[in-house]
């Protein structure tokens, strides 16, 4: 996928008469479209399989989101991204569906402000997490990424009560709840040390 997009990347940048830096930019800016609608439609088409698309979809928005203002540890190419994404997504769509088998509103009350409390402090003293080949050293850039990273938290808490006030309306948003919860912790989860340390090791897994 990479190759491809740095050969189409090319092309625009030579018939635009573009430099190396702003094809880089071009090429970066390619892969994240690329990479973003195929990890969408690939994590929908696993949760049909699990009967859990809507899960699956929540999961993967609540993680890209709330990763777009955090940063946070990193796949060693793009495909295997995309892997882990899908995998994780569909994973945790179909645990929820199982989990609403079991599902108990007090214990969503103690749970949520629980995970929340914890996301919050793993934002104030890890965002952002940055990469070897692109440190973040902008004091504006640092604040803006925390205060989005904040913005993304508090949004999903209101939904989170959304989702919270109608699950005796319906099972479905006891599920919507649960998926919401394993999006959100598991990005938080990526940006501790201890996150990094797993993703490392499935980076030094055998490429494919």
């Amino acid at each position: 996928m990479e190759m491809l997009v740095k050969k189409l990347a090319s092309k625009i940048s030579l018939s635009l008469g573009y430099d190396a830096e702003k094809n880089a930019v071009i090429a970066y800016g390619l892969l994240a479209i690329v990479q973003t609608s195929i990890t969408i439609i690939l994590t929908f088409l696993f949760g049909l399989l699990v009967h859990a698309p809507i899960e699956a979809l929540i999961v993967c928005f609540a993680v890209s989101l709330y990763r777009k203002y955090s940063g946070g540890a990193h796949a060693y190419s793009a495909n295997f991204c995309t892997v882990i994404s899908v995998m994780y997504c569909t994973l945790a769509a179909l645990l929820s569906r199982l989990l609403m088998q079991t599902y108990s509103h007090g214990v969503m009350l103690i749970t949520i402000p629980l995970v929340y409390i914890t996301v919050f402090w793993i934002s104030y003293r890890y965002v952002p997490v940055d990469s070897p080949n692109k440190p973040i050293t902008s004091e504006a850039k640092i604040r803006r990424m925390r205060r989005g990273s904040y913005i993304i938290i508090s949004a999903y808490m209101a939904l989170q009560l959304v989702f919270l006030i109608l699950d005796s309306h319906s099972a479905e948003f006891q599920s919507y709840a649960i998926s919401l919860l394993f999006g959100v912790s598991w990005q938080a989860f990526t940006l501790t040390p201890v996150g990094g340390i797993l993703l490392d090791k499935l980076n030094s897994l055998p490429k494919f």
